[in-house]
């Protein structure tokens, strides 16, 4: 997808979210016969840019589930992570690590907070992330 302008970063004549080759090729030969220069850029609106629309889904689907999850303590919506606590244990010295060991919940309505240990599903951390073992 693509813009085409008279100038950079100019807004006097600006066409948006040329999808068609014929199209973009017409609006560049009236630039450049009526303003003798052109200027081509990517199109960079989410709705013409997959990489934004990726990224727009993903939050949108994270928005969904805190609505989803409801307090233990007074059942209101967004119940979720507040926090996050280091200190994996390493696999082979036992010392903890920078890595994830629990996330704190916390609900925004009655402060309840509970704590979620091991939140990626590993219970030790490689030794390569230890500090101790790999300084």
């Amino acid at each position: 997808m693509g813009c085409l302008r008279d100038k950079q970063n100019s807004t006097a004549y600006m066409v948006k979210g040329i999808t068609d080759p014929d199209l973009l090729f017409q609006e560049f030969r009236q630039l450049m016969i009526n303003r003798g220069c052109a200027f081509a850029e990517t199109d960079m609106r989410a709705m013409y840019n997959p990489t934004r629309m990726e990224v727009i889904r993903q939050v949108t689907h994270k928005l969904v589930d805190k609505i989803n999850a409801l307090c233990p303590g007074c059942i209101m919506p967004g119940f979720g992570v507040t926090d996050a606590k280091n200190g994996l244990p390493c696999k082979l010295c036992g010392l903890p690590t920078r890595s994830t060991l629990s996330h704190i919940y916390t609900c925004t309505h009655c402060a309840f907070t509970n704590e979620f240990f091991y939140p990626y599903g590993i219970k030790a951390e490689d030794p390569m992330y230890c500090d101790n073992c790999n300084p």
